[in-house]
C-alpha cells in the first residue's frame, strides 16, 4: 500500500493535474485580489498574521493555494527522489559525466523546492512593519531601539522640476547592548542592521508645497538566503544542461 502511495505521489500525471489547479487558483485569486483591496496588505503583512485579521468565506482561494503549493511540493520532492534512484541504478552505464547531464533537470527540480521554502520561511517566521515615522520617535525591534534623530526633504534647486522633491531621508540612531551607532536612511537606499532592512517610503504623494509624509518599513527575511541560493544554482544549472544537450551525442540521453 505504501508503495502504491508513493508511485500515485510521485506521478507525471499528478505534477499535471496539481499545475492546472495550481494556475485556476491563482487566476480566480487574481480576480480577487482586483475587487477586494485586503490583498495588497499581504506584500506588507505575514501571511499568518494577515489571516488572522482578515480570514473570512472569501480567503477559501488562500487555503486552497497553500495546499496546492504543498501538494506540488510533495509531488517534486517525490519525483526526484524517484529519478536519482534511477540515475544511481544508470550510473557506471551512462558514465559520470552523462549522468551529471542528465542529473541536472533533477537538480533544478530541488532548487524549487528550495526556492519554495524559503518563502515559505520568510512568511511564517521572518518580519514585515509598516510605521509613520516623526523625529524624536522610538522604534522596538527585538533587543534594538531606533531612535529617530531628525527628518530631511531635499527640492530640486533648479531646471523644470524646481521646488519639486528629489530626495527624503532620515538620520537613525540604534542602540544594542549599550552600544550605538547612527546611519542615514533614504528613499530606495535602505539600512540593515542586526538581520533586519530598513526602507524609507512615501505613506502617499505630496501635495504641491508641503512636505511628504514618511514612514519606515522594518524586514527580515530569514528565507531570503535560501531563495537567492536556490535561484543562482537552478541558473548555474539551466546553462549548463542547455549548452550540452545541444552536443548530439546528449540528444539519445535527454
Amino acid at each position: 500500500m505504501i508503495t502504491a502511495l508513493w508511485q500515485r505521489l510521485a506521478s507525471p500525471r499528478l505534477c499535471f493535474w496539481t499545475l492546472n489547479l495550481l494556475s485556476l487558483n491563482l487566476f480566480i485569486g487574481g480576480l480577487y485580489a482586483m475587487v477586494d483591496g485586503r490583498y495588497r496588505q499581504l506584500n506588507t503583512t505575514l501571511f499568518p498574521q494577515w489571516l488572522q485579521d482578515n480570514f473570512d468565506i472569501h480567503c477559501w482561494w488562500l487555503i486552497t493555494l497553500m495546499l496546492v503549493l504543498t501538494l506540488l511540493g510533495a509531488n517534486t520532492l517525490a519525483c526526484s527522489v524517484q529519478r536519482l534512484q534511477q540515475l544511481w541504478q544508470c550510473r557506471r552505464a551512462n558514465g559520470w559525466r552523462t549522468s551529471l547531464v542528465l542529473l541536472s533537470p533533477t537538480l533544478m527540480h530541488l532548487c524549487f523546492l528550495l526556492i519554495l521554502s524559503g518563502h515559505a520561511l520568510t512568511e511564517f517566521t521572518g518580519l514585515k512593519e509598516n510605521l509613520p515615522i516623526r523625529t524624536g520617535q522610538q522604534l522596538h525591534l527585538d533587543n534594538t531601539v531606533i531612535e529617530v534623530l531628525s527628518q530631511h526633504n531635499i527640492l530640486h534647486a533648479d531646471g523644470p522640476l524646481k521646488g519639486v522633491l528629489q530626495q527624503s531621508e532620515a538620520q537613525l540612531r540604534f542602540t544594542r547592548d549599550g552600544q550605538q551607532h547612527e546611519a542615514t536612511l533614504r528613499v530606495l537606499h535602505p539600512v540593515y542592521d542586526n538581520g533586519a532592512s530598513y526602507h524609507l517610503l512615501l505613506a502617499k504623494k505630496p501635495r504641491p508645497g508641503q512636505p511628504p509624509t514618511l514612514k519606515i518599513a522594518i524586514k527580515k527575511d530569514p528565507g531570503m538566503p535560501l531563495i537567492l541560493l536556490g535561484n543562482a544554482l537552478m541558473s548555474l544549472l539551466m546553462a549548463i544542461y542547455f549548452i550540452k544537450i545541444r552536443h548530439p551525442r546528449w540528444r539519445e540521453h535527454a
